[in-house]
Order: C-alpha cells, then structure tokens, then sequence
C-alpha cells in the first residue's frame, strides 16, 4: 500500500468537518473523494497536502509516518504534487518555464528533454514559449497536471481540477488526467463535487457525508449496491420514496410495491415507515389499469438517450416523512412518449426491479 490514512480526525472549533477516516491506497490507484458541499472533501486534501495540520491520527507513505499530530510538515516537506481549480500558474514564467519550475536539479538539457517529454504528453510542446495568459482554461489545466507531475512526486492531489471548464471540454481532460496519471504511476487523490466525473476517473470512490465516511469501494460498486442515500440518489441514480410497510407490499404516494421487490424484505415490521430507492427506468406506466393509485403527468423530455416522463400523485401524499425528504415527483422512462399527454392521469407498477431500502 502506497498512502495509507489511519483514524484522521478534523475539527473546526466545535464542528467536526472529519471523523475518523481511514482508508489504503495502492501504488498508481486513483481514487476520487465526493460528498455534498462541508462533506469535509477539500479538508481531507489539505489534511493529506500538509496545507491543514494534522490534528488526530496518522499519513503513512510506503510504510513511512509522514504525518502525525507532533510531525506535520508543509507541502513543500512532503512528496506531493498539488492541482487546483484556479490552476496557480506563474504568470511571468513561460508554459515550458511553469514545467520546469521544481527540475533546476537536472542539467539545462535533461531539464528541457523532461519538458518537453511532458508537453509532448498533453499536446502542448507548440505552446511552450507562450505565457498562461495566453492559453485557454483547458491549456491552462493540462499545464498544471504536468507541472505537479514533473518531479515525480509519490501523490498527486486535486482539489475541483475541471470545475471552471466547460462541459465537453472537461470530459476530454479528465480523460487525459487519468491517462497522464496512470503512465507517471502515481498515486492520486482527486476531490470532485461531480459523480459523473467520479464514476470516469475514479479506481475507487470515497463517500463523506457530513464528514464521515459513508462508503469506499469501486464506482461499479457504488452503482449496484449504494450503502447511503446520498449515493443511491447521486452516484446510482436512484429516486426515492416514502413508504409504509404492510403485510404484503409497502404503500407510497405513487401505489404499492409489493414486497418481493424489496431487500431484506422479511426484516421489515408491518407498520414501519421506510425511505427507498428505485431507478426509473424499471418503472412502468399504464393509462387504463384498474389498481393502483392515480399519478399525473407533469412534463414529458428527451434527454438525447431517451424519453422520461416526470410524474406527480394525483393527491397530495398522505404519508409525511419522519425524519429528511423524499421526492414528491418520479422521473420515469418510457418506451414511447408519443402515448402519452401532459396532464394525463397513469397509474404505476413497480414489478420489474429490485428497490433499495435506505438505513
């Protein structure tokens, strides 16, 4: 194991911005950390960075304490590289001046090899006697990954990489990231707020919620079995329901799901009140069936995949959450969105998938 993290605590004042995280990371693994905005995301890379000072718990590298609460020392005492989404670039130094910025070890002429290999990587060696200024956000950010690459640090942290590129461009550069990261081999942690750019980059995505750890494992994982809501609704692509138990299905404002579909079914009391997941596209309507509660259609879209239907209860729920939200509405995908009309009333059934039922 290449970083290791054991038990790190992080306080602000009194709030608890990080509770006990410990995880393993092998050598060349990426691993992305996501979570809602204060999940303690960027805290736990400053933590690791040397940027916060380690208050509870220990950073090991190949073995090697590199941080305990006595033993903290900064970024440039740790062999670490830093990305950020403002890109921090030297604006009086060229592009190949900004590469070789931390290589003044190396001769003048192994100093430019080495730049220009590394430009060469990003498709930028043309550019190398240009200024940031000068180039796109892109060019800009594929700058900054070489720059922290050159002198071959063990870990690379990112902190929002790709967060002030826009969309289409974004996609090409994580891609280009994660190959530039898997030829250096170096170990990465890259904090994101975006789950799609999670599940692309990722080896293995780590879930804080409130500071806590919710789920570590594969972005595979993730999807199949999401172990909180937040990564059943995020990462899965779940929708949740408020329901109640009875003996044979489990009553929502938008019908019943029979009770086979379930997890754990047989560990839930009759009479309890649950929060499960379901993903839309195992959601069928029907117009002229003679059970089940009535929904509305809201609005119907095509998202250049396919067509959803966004669908209401006809009445307004009965059954009030305990504790959280669910959603009042239910994004359903459909075969063909030219049967039906905004404002129709529809039934659904809830036959054809496996629901999640939320801790």
């Amino acid at each position: 194991m290449s970083l290791q993290l054991h038990n790190i605590h992080h306080s602000y004042g009194r709030h608890a911005a990080l509770t006990d995280i410990s995880l393993s990371l092998n050598d060349g693994e990426i691993l992305c950390v996501i979570g809602p905005s204060g999940s303690g995301k960027s805290t736990l890379l400053r933590t690791v960075a040397g940027l916060e000072r380690l208050q509870q718990g220990k950073i090991l590298l190949d073995g090697e304490c590199i941080a305990q609460p006595n033993h903290s020392p900064p970024p440039e005492r740790r062999p670490v590289g830093l990305v950020f989404q403002d890109h921090a670039l030297f604006p009086h130094l060229t592009v190949a001046e900004n590469v070789g910025f931390g290589l003044n070890h190396l001769t003048p002429a192994g100093r430019q090899q080495q730049v220009d290999e590394l430009l060469q990587s990003v498709d930028l060696l043309a550019l190398g006697a240009r200024y940031p200024a000068t180039l796109s956000g892109g060019q800009q950010q594929r700058v900054a990954l070489v720059r922290a690459l050159a002198t071959k640090p063990r870990v690379m942290l990112l902190d929002e990489p790709f967060a002030s590129v826009d969309t289409p461009l974004r996609r090409q550069l994580r891609q280009d990231a994660r190959q530039s990261l898997k030829r250096s081999g170096t170990t990465a942690i890259v904090v994101t707020h975006d789950p799609e750019e999670a599940m692309a980059i990722a080896d293995r995505i780590l879930v804080l919620v409130d500071g806590v750890a919710v789920q570590f494992d594969t972005p595979q994982a993730l999807w199949q079995h999401p172990a909180h809501r937040f990564v059943a609704e995020t990462i899965a692509g779940l929708q949740s329901l408020i329901g109640v138990v009875a003996a044979e299905h489990v009553t929502t404002a938008f019908g019943n799901l029979p009770r086979t579909i379930l997890e754990n079914s047989e560990e839930l009391d009759v009479g309890r009140e649950i929060t499960l997941g379901i993903r839309g596209n195992a959601i069928s309507i029907e117009q002229d069936a003679e059970t089940g509660a009535a929904a509305i259609v809201r609005d119907i879209r095509f998202d250049g995949i396919q067509w959803t239907a966004l669908i209401e209860p006809a009445v307004e729920p009965a059954i009030e959450p305990a504790g959280g939200t669910a959603s009042a509405q239910l994004s359903v995908v459909v075969a063909d969105a030219h049967t039906l009309q905004v404002g129709s009333a529809v039934t659904l059934s809830f036959t054809a998938t496996t629901a999640l039922v939320y801790n």
